[in-house]
């Protein structure tokens, strides 16, 4: 739906480890994912201090690192807002005939399925934090939005299993792959009504405890 592209999986890792950013692709793009969807200013560099905070040890970004990270900050926030727009400006009958699509920067379906299981992880786990750096009260949050949340949660610590059939689990992948956007369009929809955060709402990363995954069988 957006021009805007995001850059490939293994270009923007090769970027970051370029910049000495502590961050793979999966992580900084759920977590920019999660702050958008949680109401971040889209036209400000406000998403600036929580991934020096994630990415840099607290330091400032050089600007070889802002530019790679504002390259998918812009793609990500064109998306997530053209897929607001289109949902607050539609009538039902056009909306019938509309695919949305929301992006995860993923390893590439031919890598690893541990790898991708791995990023998966790192994605929603972000993109929960993100929506916690932007204020989430869960006692606040509508009945969908806490649902989505809830499985988004137990996403995060989902795993694969060696001693599992991996073909078992490579199809179950693929289906919680394709649940994830679900689950963060009603995110986006559902958030979406408090409009844009004041900055001094945001408070930092909770703890990322994603040990003793259970696993996809």
């Amino acid at each position: 739906m957006s021009e805007v592209q995001l850059p490939a999986y293994e270009t923007l890792e090769s970027d970051l480890k370029a910049q000495g950013l502590a961050v793979t692709p999966s992580e900084l793009h759920g977590l920019l994912s999660g702050m958008i969807c949680g109401g971040l200013a889209v036209d400000g560099e406000q998403w600036l201090a929580p991934i020096c905070d994630y990415a840099n040890q607290g330091e400032a970004l050089t600007d070889g690192a802002k530019s790679v990270i504002r390259a998918v900050f812009n793609a990500t926030s064109a998306e997530l807002n053209q897929v607001t727009q289109t949902l607050f400006t539609s009538t039902a009958a056009e909306l019938a005939d509309v695919e949305f699509h929301v992006s995860m920067l993923l390893p590439a379906e031919d890598a690893e399925l541990m790898l991708r299981a791995e990023s998966l992880s790192e994605w929603v786990t972000n993109f929960i934090s993100g929506l916690g750096l932007m204020g989430m009260d869960k006692q606040k949050l509508s009945d969908d939005v806490t649902e989505a949340v809830s499985a988004l949660e137990e996403i995060a610590q989902l795993g694969i299993d060696e001693d599992e059939s991996m073909d078992e689990q490579a199809m179950l992948f693929d289906n919680v792959v394709a649940y994830v956007p679900e689950c963060v369009l009603v995110c986006l929809v559902g958030l979406s009504q408090r409009g844009e955060v004041d900055e001094s709402e945001a408070f930092g990363l909770p703890a990322d405890d994603t040990n003793d995954k259970p696993t996809l069988h």
